[in-house]
């Protein structure tokens, strides 16, 4: 089972979803990634694996690379 922290484009900036919850808005996608990867860190539900994703143009949610990864510009 996989828990999702989902990164989306927001009208002022990005954010990160998780369990339908949105987190507050970041400037910018490393911004909302990094806070997104700290959020992780305090998740105690070890019985589910931890997947980040980004929302492409088209509205596709893409799987991201471990660390330092960035979406296409």
């Amino acid at each position: 089972m996989e828990k999702c922290f989902d990164i989306i484009p927001h009208s002022s900036g990005w954010i990160y979803v998780l369990d339908g919850k949105a987190s507050a808005s970041y400037p910018s996608y490393s911004l909302a990634l990094k806070a997104a990867r700290l959020h992780a860190l305090r998740e105690t539900d070890t019985l589910r694996r931890i997947v980040f994703r980004r929302q492409e143009l088209n509205g596709q949610m893409i799987a991201v690379k471990p660390e330092g990864s960035r979406p296409a510009v």
